[in-house]
């Protein structure tokens, strides 16, 4: 007589309860994840060969969230730089206008032309050395450095002060129209940086300390750039060395290094105040196009920021579909898996509570 048993051991059964256990605890974990984060726990398993089209669209995001990060950082720069700007134009007017009307003779107000001009002056020189994030926004591609020596400070490479120069070129102020006419071109030698003599005294080599306006080819330097999106590049550089600036700063030195009040000929007055207001006038006029150019630059980094906020949209939408899992069906299998380990764990229990001695 034979005995054919069918079946499996209570040991295997237990082995494979184990396994099926331990798998769907796996499985439970990796939905519960899923669930949680709303993305795909596993993008290669789950995509194949499509995970590469996803990695493409996530890379194109990230240098897309890198330009908008960086032209929030250039939007800042500029707006700094429009108000620096607009409030040196602001100091300079109000001196202008008090210089227009002693124009032809010193009349009211002659006496404090000086002071007024030297509060200005300082002011800015203050206005055009402002940095942000540690950049000097005037000094060009040299934004590590301060453009602008401060008037009475002597500078670091030629020992000489922006007032000392002056203050040479004009001692005590002119008495006769032909020394006002000296100066005054000495004056514009200076501004101009064209003095050859004394290549010290000029104002890209004791004044001005950043990216000189030429190399030396005599070619324009470089101006500081922002990449602003691909194949989008934007020149903003403005420097304290650009003409406009430099008139500003030339008018109010004028006025500064000397009392125009003290100056006994009236033709030679005339003179003097006349080479002051074609430079305050033209540094005026310039700070306004300085302006404009700054507002523009603004405008041309909102556009682009507006088309880089319309391509990120596209692009993380994209990235969704590939990545993103259904928030119902992550819920669904979180669920189903619950309810697997739940009997599995009630089968465990009751086949741990059998024994012979309950059939006996």
């Amino acid at each position: 007589m034979g005995w054919n048993i069918n079946g499996i051991s209570s040991m295997q059964f237990s082995f494979t309860n184990r396994q099926h256990v331990a798998r769907v605890t796996e499985q439970l974990q990796t939905a519960g994840q899923e669930l949680s984060t709303g993305r795909k726990a596993d993008l290669f398993a789950e995509l194949g060969p499509r995970a590469s089209v996803a990695l493409t669209l996530r890379a194109r995001e990230e240098n897309t969230q890198a330009y908008m990060s960086m032209n929030e950082v250039l939007d800042s720069k500029l707006e700094v730089m429009l108000a620096s700007v607009d409030s040196m134009r602001g100091g300079a007017e109000d001196v202008f206008q008090n210089a227009l009307i002693n124009a032809a003779r010193p009349a009211m107000g002659a006496a404090a032309l000086q002071s007024e001009a030297r509060a200005a002056l300082e002011s800015t020189i203050g206005l055009l050395n402002i940095s942000y994030n540690g950049d000097y926004l005037f000094s060009g591609t040299a934004s590590d450095q301060a453009p602008l020596t401060r008037w009475d400070d002597a500078n670091s490479t030629t020992g000489l002060s922006p007032e000392e120069v002056l203050s040479d070129i004009v001692g005590t102020g002119p008495s006769t129209m032909a020394e006002a006419e000296a100066m005054i071109d000495q004056i514009d030698a200076f501004f101009a940086s064209t003095n050859t003599a004394d290549p010290d005294r000029n104002f890209e080599a004791t004044f001005f300390n950043g990216t000189p306006l030429l190399d030396g080819s005599d070619d324009p330097n470089t101006r500081v750039t922002a990449r602003i999106s691909d194949g989008q590049q934007l020149e903003y550089g403005v420097q304290a060395n650009d003409e406009a600036f430099r008139d500003t700063i030339k008018g109010l030195a004028m006025l500064s290094v000397i009392d125009v009040d003290q100056i006994d000929d009236d033709a030679t007055y005339a003179r003097w105040m006349e080479a002051v207001n074609d430079a305050l006038g033209q540094g005026v006029e310039g700070g306004v196009a300085t302006s404009t150019r700054i507002g523009f630059n603004l405008q041309v980094v909102a556009n682009a920021q507006a088309q880089l906020e319309d391509i990120s949209l596209v692009q993380q939408t994209q990235i969704g579909n590939y990545e993103n899992v259904d928030p119902y069906e992550a819920a669904t299998m979180v669920s189903s898996l619950e309810t697997q380990l739940q009997a599995s764990y009630s089968v465990t229990a009751r086949l741990s509570q059998l024994s012979l001695l309950n059939f006996l």
